[in-house]
């Protein structure tokens, strides 16, 4: 099998030692330590496919939450081989199953979707001893899917080839949408071992039946961030006040009635399906195609039920159509650099999703108050800066907390706190 630079050759001779130094290297992160040998893939095979065999495994070079692996057994099938990062446990893979499952009765054949063969939630039913188990981390092993990411190609694809994927694209996200939940959480499974909203993984609590319950747990989830690291982030402390201001107004419900009253006074739109299913990172890199025709959609590892607002707002940069934050610089100046192609495929997919499917995007006339507080929750405590002690940190990194602190002070002005 060929490689490519994203695609690293791990041997069964490879010392340890050596893979941590070369290609596992972060001294920071959620893959810090986390790595798979030649030997624990063979194990992990022979766990859960007795009839397959190990002939090569392969390290694919992306991603940040996870270590990647290709497994190519002696019949020529492949399979994934995904490891989670230590900052996340098995609920995660529950939740990611529990979305499959709902995903692929909703995308019907649209789409393929990755189908497990086995996880280390049940492999830890067998080894109950944690020191037993084949790895110390939790994984997943699922099928191959056909293709190659997305972000591979695109920028190499005729305008019209570009469109004829974001038609796709398109009518996979509203499948997706068409699964209205009634509570706000990640997956888990129910009684019947059917999929059922639950606690969020993330700071945990819920499921929520209010949009003001979540967003109140996210702040406060933030909040005792703020707390743990507060000698990282003097320059948030100021607006301590402010946020919890905020806070108050968005549990009270305060902060949705003045603006669902301004939008009103204003003649916008304010219909929307309140909590629907969402990948939870829909982007090209979790996008598998073949030509022009998208394959596999995979990495539902964040999907759950959530307010319609948050794919918006952490989906569809490679459309240059993640909702627009006034308050963040960087993200303006993307706007400001686009190319005319760029622009043109960026209108092409809103138009579409709007003339074909019924949906507008959060933003300027649309519930704009909600992307400007989802992306103020980040700001609180970020979580780009809350692993590298302060004294490493980087010039870029003291000014992305610069930035951070005016976007911050900007959002709550606008906020009304």
């Amino acid at each position: 099998m060929s490689t490519t630079p994203d695609l690293i050759p791990i041997l069964a001779s490879s010392d340890e030692a050596a893979l941590v130094t070369d290609i596992y290297n972060e001294n920071q992160g959620p893959r810090k330590g986390i790595f798979l040998t030649f030997h624990q893939a063979h194990r992990l095979i022979e766990f859960h496919l007795p009839n397959k065999q190990l002939d090569q495994l392969f390290y694919f070079k992306r991603g940040y939450n996870n270590r990647v692996y290709l497994a190519h057994c002696a019949d020529g099938s492949e399979f994934i081989i995904r490891i989670g990062g230590r900052f996340w446990d098995h609920t995660k893979i529950i939740n990611e199953a529990q979305a499959l499952s709902l995903a692929r009765a909703a995308l019907g054949n649209a789409v393929d979707v990755p189908l497990f063969v086995g996880t280390s939630v049940e492999e830890s039913k067998v080894h109950t001893d944690k020191a037993s188990r084949i790895l110390p981390h939790d994984y997943i092993i699922m099928d191959r899917l056909p293709g190659v990411p997305l972000d591979t190609v695109w920028d190499d694809l005729s305008q019209q080839d570009k469109k004829t994927i974001v038609d796709q694209a398109a009518e996979i996200f509203s499948r997706l949408r068409s699964i209205e939940l009634t509570t706000i959480g990640n997956f888990v499974q129910g009684p019947q071992n059917e999929p059922q909203v639950g606690a969020l993984m993330e700071g945990g609590g819920g499921p929520f039946l209010r949009w003001g319950d979540f967003i109140g747990a996210n702040i406060k989830k933030e909040l005792r961030n703020l707390a743990k690291h507060e000698s990282k982030f003097a320059e948030i402390m100021p607006y301590l006040p402010r946020i919890h201001a905020l806070l108050d107004k968005v549990q009270s419900g305060l902060l949705e009635k003045q603006f669902e009253e301004k939008a009103k006074e204003q003649g916008e739109d304010t219909s929307e399906r309140p909590i629907t299913f969402l990948h939870g990172d829909f982007e090209s890199r979790n996008i598998l195609v073949v030509g022009t025709k998208i394959t596999g959609l995979h990495d539902f590892e964040f999907a759950g039920g959530f307010p319609s607002e948050q794919e918006w707002c952490a989906g569809f940069e490679w459309l240059f159509a993640r909702s627009e934050d006034p308050y963040d610089e960087s993200e303006q100046q993307k706007m400001r650099d686009m190319t005319e192609d760029q622009k043109e495929i960026r209108e092409y997919f809103m138009t579409t999703l709007k003339e074909r499917h019924g949906m507008l995007p959060f933003g300027p006339g649309h519930q704009e108050y909600k992307v400007v507080l989802h992306h103020c929750q980040s700001n609180i405590a970020p979580w780009w800066l809350v692993d590298p002690d302060r004294n490493t940190w980087t010039e870029h990194q003291v000014q992305t907390l610069r930035t951070a602190a005016a976007s911050l002070d900007k959002a709550l002005t606008f906020l009304g706190c």
